[in-house]
């Protein structure tokens, strides 16, 4: 079976079931006003305005699970930019260094952006989705609504139709 990390969640305050603290916010206030690129450049979180859906990626290298679900992820996000869907992720990562951080990107073939380390974005992300276990795949829009805190199982039941099922939560919403 594979083993599922559990966040610090005594520590950070998490508890409950679903989101906590999910009031009125923006792109800048959940991820700060630069991300990370896996080559250690970095880019506006502006670029995120215009993109209908966007995953909040918590993971880490030393996570078993997480080793089984990023493929399935890079393929489903690989697929839906080739059939020209707009998709971002944005990776979270708590406790690694910029160094290892951007190793994980490269090495897990990750093609998308990362919260740097070290900002206190990671754990008020972790806190505002009430993350208790990692992998977690959160869907948002661009105007930081959310859209599904259970990302992670529809993409391993659905592959890329999972993002059909996204937006029309988003139209309904």
């Amino acid at each position: 079976m594979a083993a599922v990390l559990l966040f610090g969640c005594a520590a950070s305050g998490c508890g409950g079931d679903g989101p906590t603290g999910l009031g009125p916010t923006s792109l800048p206030e959940l991820f700060g006003d630069q991300l990370l690129m896996a080559e250690g450049s970095t880019v506006s979180v502006g670029t995120l305005a215009s993109t209908p859906l966007i995953g909040i990626y918590f993971a880490d290298r030393a996570c078993s699970a997480c080793g089984g679900f990023t493929p399935l992820l890079v393929d489903a996000y690989s697929q839906l930019r080739e059939d020209g869907r707009s998709f971002q992720v944005v990776l979270v990562s708590p406790g690694i260094s910029m160094a290892s951080l951007l190793e994980y990107m490269v090495d897990s073939e990750m093609p998308w952006l990362a919260v740097p380390p070290g900002s206190d974005r990671t754990n008020a992300l972790i806190q505002r989705y009430n993350v208790r276990w990692i992998p977690t795949l959160v869907i948002i829009d661009g105007a930081a609504r959310t859209i599904s805190l259970t990302g992670r199982n529809e993409i391993a039941a659905k592959g890329t139709g999972a993002y059909d099922d996204w937006l029309a939560t988003r139209a309904g919403g």
